[in-house]
């Protein structure tokens, strides 16, 4: 799961709005107010924040992200996969 949806109760006026607004059918009413739906994955699109007038929705953002020395160590991989002037190296062997 890479995003997760907080309902802030006490903000929600259960105007359905965001119910609407959500493609992915994440959120359902329970109590006359909106909630996450139990198994459904939010796409973090956030359309449901946008058409929240009492600011009663949040977004948060679960995905793990990769430190820059990570990110530093695959770009230095992607650019030995990355033979000069463009020519295909061949997988598994040694190049000729």
């Amino acid at each position: 799961m890479g995003f997760k949806i907080a309902v802030d109760r006490e903000k929600c006026n259960g105007c359905e709005e965001c119910l609407e607004a959500c493609t992915v059918g994440v959120l359902r009413m329970q109590g006359g107010k909106a909630s996450p739906a139990a198994g459904l994955e939010c796409q973090g699109c956030e359309s449901c924040v946008a058409v929240c007038e009492e600011s009663a929705l949040a977004v948060t953002d679960t995905r793990v992200a990769l430190s820059s020395t990570c990110l530093s160590l695959l770009s230095a991989l992607d650019d030995l996969d990355e033979p000069e002037g463009g020519a295909v190296r061949p997988q598994g062997g040694a190049s000729r």
